[in-house]
């Protein structure tokens, strides 16, 4: 089986909520997100779940010795299918707070278990892998026509300023990584009164048909809303590199509410999803989170410098990014999430 793995481990967001400059490149940063979650996932592990079945051969011993484990769904021994009273897995409550685990006991009082069993692939553990595995709800749901269908390529939410690039959302088993923004929705509401182009107070007919955080398109300029009241929105203009103009009254307001999505990702089988599911996304540990928006901003700032590593002049100041994947601080980081192999 293949698996499209989706170990994401910061959003567009998370680099926006840092950066907060107009005209960001939502794209470039996501592409920036890959590259750096990819230099975690080499280096330090999984911090997603993936779910898969993995062999192993036992050797006759009463302690099995697995990958970082977070949780099983089911175990063959010798084909026989045990029961949560066969084993017991260490260390009790892993090794950190929603962390693995790495060994697998005999329980003293199993009955259909003496032994892990001394063939090749002779037990096999079906579970989610990695090391760490922690979720949480978001204000949206699924807000399609009827439903998601297994095929989708998309998913439309009922909130835009809730999701970005980069989650990885549960819906049931499934698990889908969110990679960009489809077209938005037409008119959800009007400007109210014409705009200049370095308004960043606007008014709609119905300010209560958008949320804060949600990108919005009036023409072909698009807008990051970052608070409202009542009809007002304030906006950050020329969002995603378009151009701050001119807006009549009554003019459109699309809102982006539709991602587009990779399904079935980290070992999971695409679903159906019924109109009005809650949505969770995924989350990482904090230093995780750190590391990742860390490289992925450096990556960008060198990417900004045509890769020379250098940005600016001496009237201004110049700034260098000669190492885009520090070592040090990726060292650091790691150490705290190393598992011994005898642990």
């Amino acid at each position: 089986m293949t698996i499209n793995y989706a170990q994401l481990f910061c959003t567009v967001a998370d680099l926006v909520a840092d950066k907060q400059a107009p005209g960001v490149d939502e794209a470039r940063m996501f592409q920036a997100i890959k590259e750096a979650s990819a230099a975690i996932d080499e280096k330090i592990g999984w911090f997603l779940p993936v779910t898969l079945t993995r062999s192993f051969c036992g050797r006759g011993s009463k302690t099995l010795f697995v990958p970082p484990l977070l949780a099983i769904t089911s175990i063959l021994n010798d084909d026989v299918t045990l029961t949560t009273a066969d084993y017991i897995l260490k260390p009790d409550d892993g090794f950190w707070a929603n962390g693995p685990y790495a060994r697998i006991l005999v329980d003293p009082d199993a009955t259909l278990l003496s032994a892990w069993w001394n063939e090749l692939d002779g037990v096999q553990i079906t579970g989610r892998w990695g090391k760490y595995e922690r979720s949480g709800a978001i204000d949206a749901t699924v807000q399609d026509t009827t439903q998601q269908s297994a095929t989708q390529s998309t998913l439309k939410v009922s909130n835009g300023g809730v999701v970005s690039p980069g989650m990885v959302l549960p819906l049931g088993t499934e698990q889908e990584a969110i990679t960009g923004w489809d077209a938005p929705t037409a008119a959800v509401t009007a400007l109210n009164g014409a705009i200049n182009a370095s308004d960043q107070i606007i008014t709609v007919d119905n300010g209560a048909l958008v949320n804060i955080g949600e990108n919005i398109r009036i023409g072909f300029e698009q807008m990051r809303i970052r608070d409202r009241e009542t009809h007002q929105l304030e906006v950050i203009r020329s969002w995603n590199g378009t151009r701050a103009v001119i807006h009549a009254d009554d003019a459109a307001v699309d809102v982006y509410r539709t991602v587009k999505v990779e399904r079935g990702v980290n070992g999971t089988t695409a679903a159906t999803h019924v109109n009005g599911l809650a949505l969770s996304r995924y989350f990482v540990p904090d230093d995780i989170l750190f590391l990742a928006k860390e490289l992925a901003t450096l990556s960008v700032n060198k990417a900004q410098s045509g890769y020379q590593g250098r940005t600016g002049n001496d009237a201004t100041g110049v700034v260098f990014f000669n190492d885009a994947f520090p070592q040090f601080d990726i060292e650091f980081v790691r150490k705290k999430y190393s598992i011994p192999r005898a642990a």
